[in-house]
């Protein structure tokens, strides 16, 4: 038996066939149209942890000015 000389132009007819032989599922009419979509609301926000905050502030500055204030140990040489 001889092989087809043009593969690959068989095998894209037999697929062009296919494709047009079957209806797409979408196209039967039933389905129900597209819901509207809208944003979200946003919500009101939270406040702040105000007390939190200034803890924090107070904590970060007495580091830095307690490290600053730690004498340096130079010796005579410097």
């Amino acid at each position: 038996m001889r092989s087809p000389r043009h593969p690959r132009l068989i095998a894209t007819a037999a697929l062009a066939c296919a494709a047009f032989a079957a209806p797409a599922p979408a196209q039967d009419g039933s389905t129900p149209p597209p819901a509207v979509l809208s944003p979200p609301t946003p919500g009101k926000p939270d406040e702040p942890p105000v007390v939190m905050n200034y803890l924090t502030m107070l904590i970060i500055l007495s580091a830095a000015i307690g490290a600053n204030m730690i004498p340096s140990k130079r010796g005579h040489q410097d």
